[in-house]
C-alpha cells in the first residue's frame, strides 16, 4: 500500500499552512492555495441570515489511514499543528456523501473524519489558526479515499453481481419508461474499476474484445409485476450481436418502433436507427439509419412527443469534445439543425428525453436541466445538497422520472438507475433505487 507524494503534500499544505507577513490585520483573510482539508467535526450551524447555508467547522488533523500508512512503510506521517481549524461553507451546491450516498450533515457526528474539496479560488485564510473555503464536496474520509485513495482500501470484500437485478457494480442508465414506468429500457455495460479490472453483472450480450477503448454496451427489458422486476431480457437486433454498442433509446407505447443508437467498429462513430416489428412478442427487425442525421456523428436519438417523424438527438458535429442537440424535421427541411442557443452553448449538451407535454429533459455537462416554457432552468431533487444525477426520463404520465444517480467509486464512477416522483409544481422527491421502486407505494 503506498501513498503518493502529491497527496502528502497536499494534506501537509493544509495542515502546516501559517500566514507570513506579521504586519498585517491577522482577523483579515488572506488567499491560500486551494487543496483538499482533511480533519474531524467539531460542530455544524446553519448560518441566521442565510437559510440553507451551514457553517462546519473542523479540526484539522491527517487521516488515521494516512498514518499508519506511512508508519507501515518506515516513515513518519504528517502531524497536526496544534489548534488549527478549518470553517467550511456547505449550501445546495455542495455534494455531500456519507458511506457513498447522498448525506445530510446532521449525520456527521463530532470526531467523525471528514474531507472537503474546496470551490476554485475560494480557500482563505484568518490569522494562523483558520481556512476557509466553500465546499464543492463534503464526505467522509472512507468515501473519499474509496473515490481518491484506492490504496488505502483494505479488506475490500468482492462483489458479486446479480443478473436478475436492474442496478448492480456495472454501469446502468439511459431508460425507457413506458405504461407509467411498469415497462422500462435500459442500458448495461460493464465498468472499468482500477487495475484494469472490470465490475458488473455477467449479462447477455456484454461480452467485450481485450484491449479495446469502448466496451460492449447493450439495452435489456424487463417489466414490473406483483414480485417485482421480471429477469432483464437482452434486447437485440439482426446483424449487431457483434457491434460494441446497440442500445435503445425511444419505443413507442405498443413496443413496435424503437430508435436505436450503434457503434459497429472501434474506429467508427455512432449512428442513429430505427427499427420495427408488428407485434410486441416478435422479434425486432433490422436497424435501419434515419436519413439526415448524419453518418458517425449521431447517438441517443428520441421523438417529440406525439411525433413519429422530428427526431431530437445528440451529435459531436459541431466539436470532438462537445456535444450539442439537433432536431431534424423532415417537413420542413432534409438537414437536422441545431436547437437554440438557450439550450447548446460552449459546454457538451446531452441524454435528451421529452416529456409528455414535450418538456425537454437534457444534461449539460454533469448538470440536469429541463427546456419548459421558453426556458432552461435545473432540475433539484428534495435534498438539502447537491445530488450527481443526470438522464432525467418521465414516464408517459409524467407523474414519475427515472434518473441515473452517479456513486464515486475507485477508477470510473458507478451509475445506477433511480425513481422520482414528479409533484404537481413540477419538483422532484428524492428517488429511491428502481429494484425496490414500487409505484403504489412511491
Amino acid at each position: 500500500m503506498r501513498v503518493t507524494n502529491s497527496v502528502l503534500m497536499a494534506l501537509l499544505t493544509v495542515v502546516l499552512v501559517t500566514s507570513g507577513c506579521e504586519f498585517l490585520d491577522p482577523a483579515r483573510p488572506t488567499i491560500q492555495p486551494d487543496t483538499e482539508v482533511f480533519g474531524n467535526v467539531l460542530d455544524v450551524e446553519e448560518t441566521p441570515d442565510e437559510p440553507g447555508v451551514w457553517i462546519v467547522r473542523i479540526r484539522v488533523a491527517p487521516p488515521r489511514a494516512l498514518d499508519k500508512a506511512e508508519s507501515e512503510q518506515g516513515r513518519e506521517g504528517p502531524g497536526a499543528e496544534k489548534g488549527l481549524t478549518a470553517e467550511i461553507r456547505v449550501d445546495a451546491d455542495t455534494v455531500v456523501l456519507r458511506d457513498g450516498m447522498p448525506a445530510r450533515l446532521g449525520d456527521f457526528d463530532p470526531g467523525t473524519e471528514v474531507v472537503s474539496i474546496p470551490a476554485q479560488g475560494t480557500t482563505r485564510m484568518i490569522g494562523e489558526k483558520t481556512v476557509l473555503h466553500n465546499a464543492e464536496f463534503f464526505g467522509d474520509f472512507g468515501t473519499f479515499s474509496k473515490w481518491r485513495l484506492p490504496g488505502l482500501e483494505i479488506g475490500e470484500e468482492t462483489v458479486v453481481d446479480d443478473v436478475s437485478s436492474i442496478n448492480t457494480s456495472g454501469i446502468e442508465h439511459s431508460t425507457v419508461p413506458l405504461d407509467g414506468g411498469r415497462t422500462l429500457y435500459f442500458s448495461s455495460r460493464y465498468r472499468r474499476t482500477t487495475g484494469g479490472e472490470m465490475a458488473g453483472a455477467a449479462r447477455q450480450g456484454l461480452e467485450t474484445v481485450e484491449g479495446h477503448q469502448y466496451l460492449a454496451q447493450r439495452s435489456f427489458r424487463t417489466e414490473l409485476g406483483v414480485d417485482g422486476w421480471s429477469f432483464p431480457e437482452l434486447v437485440s437486433f439482426p446483424d449487431l450481436e457483434g457491434a460494441i454498442q446497440a442500445t435503445v433509446s425511444w419505443v413507442d407505447p405498443e413496443e413496435t418502433v424503437c430508435l436505436v443508437t450503434v457503434r459497429s467498429e472501434e474506429d467508427e462513430g455512432s449512428w442513429a436507427g430505427r427499427s420495427q416489428r408488428q407485434h410486441r412478442d416478435q422479434a425486432w427487425g433490422p436497424v435501419e439509419a434515419i436519413e439526415g442525421l448524419g453518418e458517425g456523428d449521431s447517438f441517443d436519438p428520441v421523438y417529440l412527443a406525439g411525433s413519429r417523424t422530428k427526431v431530437l438527438f445528440v451529435t459531436t458535429r459541431q466539436g470532438a469534445n462537445q456535444s450539442d442537440l439537433f432536431l431534424l424535421n423532415p417537413s420542413e427541411s432534409t438537414d437536422a439543425m441545431s436547437l437554440e442557443p438557450r439550450i447548446n452553448t460552449i459546454g457538451s449538451e446531452w441524454g435528451p428525453r421529452v416529456g409528455p407535454d414535450n418538456e425537454l429533459f437534457f444534461a449539460r455537462g454533469d448538470r440536469q436541466l429541463l427546456f419548459m416554457g421558453g426556458m432552461v432552468q435545473p432540475v433539484y431533487l428534495d435534498w438539502p445538497h447537491r445530488v450527481l444525477f443526470s438522464e432525467a426520463a418521465p414516464t408517459d404520465d409524467g407523474r414519475w422520472v427515472f434518473l441515473t444517480i452517479t456513486q464515486l467509486e475507485a477508477g470510473e464512477p458507478d451509475r445506477d438507475i433511480w425513481v422520482s416522483e414528479r409533484r404537481e409544481d413540477g419538483t422532484l422527491g428524492f428517488p429511491v433505487p428502481v429494484d425496490g421502486w414500487r409505484p403504489d407505494i412511491g
